[in-house]
């Protein structure tokens, strides 16, 4: 007898990219079998009408501070739109702290949790206070020690976010990488743009690719190049791949991006250039969440709150859609704690948004939506036991509500950003309901993923 059997739902299993009305049985917090004779269980889910899936994972997320208010509800967000497993310390960022950092996710958290080893923040760790300046042969050197180490600790790979520190020489870029390569671990990239046109830093990444024969995986890419240059980009993309290059990449569910008011993407050349207006950037967060920039309030925020955060409102919409097109783009949300009412709707909507992008444009099937949703970043990363059906894979699972799921989350001068999706019903991580009839039931089931 087994633990748990769902039934009545249409069920896709990623690894075919097909669906069907069959049976799933959880077992031991594993699946246990798909399709096949009928087998008693401890419990029956009626799932009729409703889509069966492996729970989703997000390539891009920045959900690795240390624990608060703030970032399990973050988490929960995501959660609560199917989500199950998340990589974090992306954009260079993350934890240097790693046995802790594990330490706190193996005592309870709401999601599964894997983590990059980031650049910037172990430039911050060696003392590199300068943005602009190159580390030296010695820096890394133990640049490459503590990532080593890192690797031996279970990180998935490298994360960069050049557009940060774009005083990064590209010997770091190389050392890192190497070490990456070494483990067979990726390399994640937050690409550095002169201009919304700039594609020069893109070109670098599929030469390291090409040179390294490691894996590269080029994040948010409609933040990146959705600005003017999409087509143009992912034809870089695609060209590299016919030739056999391991590159891939993430993309998000919006074309409006934020980022802190004190980085370099929010520097005095790029705010004030001909592309844009004071007004095209939104405050997301602090006293001021909700409205537009002006001289005065720009200058305000880059001098004194420099921990608060600005959404740049670029206005391609026609950008969003061809990253999907493309079978080595999988979703992502970029998501990041904030304040309650305050931020970026990509952390509440991100992948119920995907989802009902997919069901009014038609632009992939259910089948595919649901491979890139799940399998598609645990085959990239190398998430183990993650994203499948196969029998004794983590029974992390979404059940959810194809014609009805969506994204409710609004803009901070248009709704709220942090108002939860609509639509899924049931999430089970390791065979256990994190989220039952559409109700939080137990947060503390995520633990860490390991490489």
């Amino acid at each position: 007898m087994v633990d748990l059997v769902i039934r009545g739902g249409r069920v896709v299993d990623p690894s075919s990219r097909t669906s069907s009305s069959a049976d799933l049985y959880i077992q031991n917090g594993k699946i246990a079998g798909l399709g096949g004779e009928p087998r008693p269980a401890r419990r029956v889910l009626n799932a009729e009408g409703l889509v069966v899936s492996p729970g989703f994972i997000d390539p891009h997320t920045h959900v690795d501070r240390e624990a608060d208010e703030n970032t399990a509800r973050c988490a929960y967000l995501s959660l609560a739109q199917g989500v199950t497993s998340i990589i974090s310390g992306n954009c260079g960022g993350g934890r240097m702290d790693l046995d802790r950092f594990y330490a706190e996710i193996d005592a309870g958290f709401p999601l599964n949790q894997a983590e990059l080893f980031g650049h910037n923040a172990l430039r911050r760790h060696l003392q590199i206070d300068d943005i602009f300046a190159p580390a030296t042969p010695a820096q890394i050197k133990e640049m490459e020690r503590l990532c080593a180490e890192a690797m031996q600790k279970g990180v998935f790979g490298v994360s960069f976010g050049l557009g940060y520190v774009p005083g990064t020489s590209w010997d770091e870029v190389l050392a890192l990488s190497s070490i990456a390569k070494r483990h067979g671990r990726v390399v994640a990239v937050d690409t550095y743009m002169d201009d919304n046109y700039d594609l020069e830093n893109l070109r670098q990444l599929i030469g390291l690719s090409r040179q390294l024969k490691v894996r590269v995986q080029i994040s948010h890419f409609v933040y990146q190049y959705g600005q003017g240059v999409i087509e143009e980009a992912l034809a870089l993309m695609d060209e590299a791949r016919a030739e056999g290059v391991d590159i891939w990449a993430d993309s998000g569910l919006y074309v409006d991006w934020a980022s802190g008011i004190s980085s370099e993407c929010f520097r005095e050349s790029y705010v004030y250039s001909e592309g844009f207006r004071l007004s095209d950037f939104l405050v997301a967060t602090g006293e001021h969440a909700g409205k537009r920039l002006d001289d005065a309030l720009y200058r305000h925020l880059r001098g004194t709150k420099a921990r608060e955060s600005v959404i740049c409102k670029t206005g391609f919409e026609a950008s969003l859609l061809p990253p999907f097109t493309r079978e080595y783009v999988m979703p992502s949300s970029d998501t990041a704690p904030y304040a309650p009412g305050q931020g970026h709707p990509q952390v509440a909507g991100s992948f119920a948004g995907f989802f009902r992008l997919v069901r009014q444009s038609g632009i992939l099937p259910l089948e595919e939506a649901v491979y890139r949703a799940t399998l598609l970043p645990a085959r990239t990363f190398g998430l183990p036991g993650k994203g499948s059906f196969a029998v004794g894979a983590d029974a992390d699972i979404a059940v959810f509500d194809y014609g009805a799921i969506e994204d409710c989350a609004r803009y901070p001068d248009e709704g709220a950003p942090d108002a939860p999706a609509k639509g899924v019903r049931h999430v089970l991580i390791g065979g256990e309901f994190a989220v039952e009839d559409g109700k939080p039931m137990n947060l503390t089931l995520g633990r860490s993923i390991r490489a």
